[in-house]
């Protein structure tokens, strides 16, 4: 937050760890010479207002005058040509007061609504200059979570509505959207970067919101591998090769991709391959001793 003219402060709202109120306003320098310079711009304005409507009634006279050859037309082109310097006298007024009057707003220094204060260099009565900064501001109303993605998963987050994130070791379950995806490309982990955005009712359901909090997304991608996940105890192992057994107990050779642990039950669970599956094909569990 930092002012756009010279001058006293005023009054500054707010300290460290408070919040922007809903008019956001922050400091205010003393405007009072600007208020001055309005006002007499108000005056004027107006006093040229009475001085055109006279004109207007004066050059109104003087046609009906000129039509009964009561008068010349050289004064009516002088009449015409004064009427025509006070409009634009009155334009300049106004463009002078429009300034005037931003000028005016820049004796406020504004932050966003809400946002908190992080840091306040100011006090009231001290004289700043343009240029200075008079404290720090930030929004702790929303998170956003910095990742790096691969283009697979990249193409998965953008086809659905709300990114599911898990917040912490609790696993907090709340939901986001894709915030912002840098247009650059990393050759050496080959992924891109990309934030996430919390809404304000994700964040205040969190305990915290400084310092940094860890968090998981999961993502579902097409298996370039087309593997399917199966309970690990379906898979049997002999001579260094892996067998699954069908509903029919005809056995298919797999290949073993990897293992994960199910979050929901616990279990152990294979990814394997073979061109020999299909979708949607069920397989034999060993018999429990």
């Amino acid at each position: 937050m930092t002012a756009e003219v010279s001058g006293r402060l005023l009054s500054v709202h707010g300290d460290t760890g408070d919040f922007i109120k809903s008019d956001g306003i922050f400091a205010t320098v003393d405007p009072t010479l600007i208020e001055f310079e309005l006002a007499s711009n108000r005056i004027r304005i107006k006093e040229l207002k009475r001085t055109i409507a006279f004109d207007s009634d004066q050059v109104k006279r003087y046609r009906q005058l000129l039509t009964s050859k009561s008068s010349s037309r050289a004064r009516l082109d002088e009449l015409l040509l004064q009427l025509d310097r006070s409009r634009l006298q009155l334009e300049q007024l106004q463009v002078e007061g429009q300034r005037l009057e931003e000028m005016l707003e820049r004796h406020t220094v504004k932050a966003p609504p809400g946002w908190r204060i992080m840091e306040r260099t100011a006090e009231p009565g001290q004289w700043v200059a343009a240029g200075t900064v008079l404290g720090r501001a930030g929004d702790y109303q929303s998170l956003v979570i910095p990742l790096a993605v691969t283009q697979e998963e990249l193409t998965g987050l953008r086809e659905q509505k709300t990114v599911p994130v898990l917040i912490g070791n609790r696993k907090i379950k709340v939901s986001g959207t894709l915030y912002r995806v840098s247009p650059a490309f990393d050759p050496v982990s080959r992924k891109f970067r990309i934030e996430i955005l919390l809404s304000p009712d994700a964040c205040s359901s969190l305990p915290l919101r400084q310092g940094g909090l860890q968090a998981a997304v999961p993502v579902t991608v097409p298996d370039p591998m087309r593997g399917f996940l199966v309970p690990a105890e379906a898979v049997s192992r002999r001579y260094e090769e892996h067998w699954l057994t069908r509903s029919d107990g005809e056995q298919v050779r797999v290949i073993v991709l990897g293992s994960l642990t199910d979050r929901e039950s616990g279990k152990q669970l294979l990814h394997i391959t073979s061109p020999s599956i299909r979708a949607g094909e069920h397989c034999l569990l060993p018999a429990s001793p």
